[in-house]
């Protein structure tokens, strides 16, 4: 498996009907474009374009991108209020107990991961801290490895779920390189100068293939309306009636893909 790639995308083809897609938009605000990264809330370091293939910077800029030991140290001391950081922790406990396998004869699971907080003068550690939007470095890298959150639009635990799936290691499933089989990206919907958040990536060069399926329910898809100049659809699925954009919960998919990249497949 190349360093440079890093994403898992869906197992089946799941389309959701008629059902309300919570989202970090809050008073016509929504936070996870302002997050201020590629992509609206994917932090990167500069200069660094996932969508180009970098057989050779990627890796030297990024490195590995799964966390040692399946370990998340963290640190939250620069979240205030600790409502936000029971939230938080919620949030990440929840990651934790979906992903985890059951252990014969037990009534507890062996988690797939951990996140954990910070022991004094550790390195390589995800700051967690407030910001303008949605925002998360993608991956395990030895660069300053950070999470931002905006109150309130950001303060739901499926938008901070959407977050740590970033940090964990996870793109955004309709950059997908086969995505056009699956959604219609509607360029005259898109607000000038962003039209490179709706770019495609490249298996096996910036993107890792797991010859899986397209899933429109992912937590990690973007919304019909993303970064509309007009009001209207920037995304259309191509399968009549599907929904797209949902930050309540991982779907099958997600967990599974999850399981997958981190080794915990059954």
């Amino acid at each position: 498996m190349s360093f440079q790639t890093l994403i898992v995308f869906s197992l089946c083809f799941c389309v959701v009907f008629n059902t309300p897609i919570p989202n970090s938009v809050e008073n016509e605000i929504d936070y996870e474009w302002l997050g201020g990264g590629f992509e609206g809330d994917m932090i990167f370091p500069n200069g660094f374009d996932p969508t180009i293939e970098s057989t050779g910077r990627g890796v030297a800029i990024y490195g590995p991108r799964r966390w040692s030991k399946n370990v998340i140290p963290y640190d939250m001391s620069l979240i205030t209020n600790a409502g936000h950081r029971n939230m938080i922790e919620s949030a990440m406990a929840t990651l934790v107990n979906v992903t985890s396998s059951p252990i014969p004869g037990q009534t507890t699971h062996k988690p797939c991961f951990t996140f954990r907080p910070a022991l004094p003068k550790e390195s390589n550690v995800l700051k967690i801290q407030y910001g303008t939007g949605c925002s998360a470095t993608v991956g395990f890298s030895f660069a300053q490895k950070t999470m931002t959150l905006a109150y309130p639009g950001c303060f739901h635990s499926g938008i901070i779920q959407h977050e740590l799936m970033h940090v964990l290691g996870f793109y955004h499933e309709q950059s997908r390189p086969d995505r056009d089989t699956y959604v219609t990206i509607n360029r005259a919907n898109i607000q000038s100068g962003h039209e490179h958040n709706f770019n495609k990536y490249k298996w096996d060069n910036t993107v890792f293939n797991q010859n899986t399926a397209y899933d429109f329910n992912s937590i990690m898809h973007y919304g019909s309306n993303f970064f509309s100049s007009n009001g209207q659809a920037t995304i259309t699925p191509n399968v009549p009636g599907a929904r797209i954009g949902q930050r309540d919960h991982l779907s099958p998919i997600d967990i599974a893909e999850i399981r997958s990249f981190y080794g915990c497949a059954d």
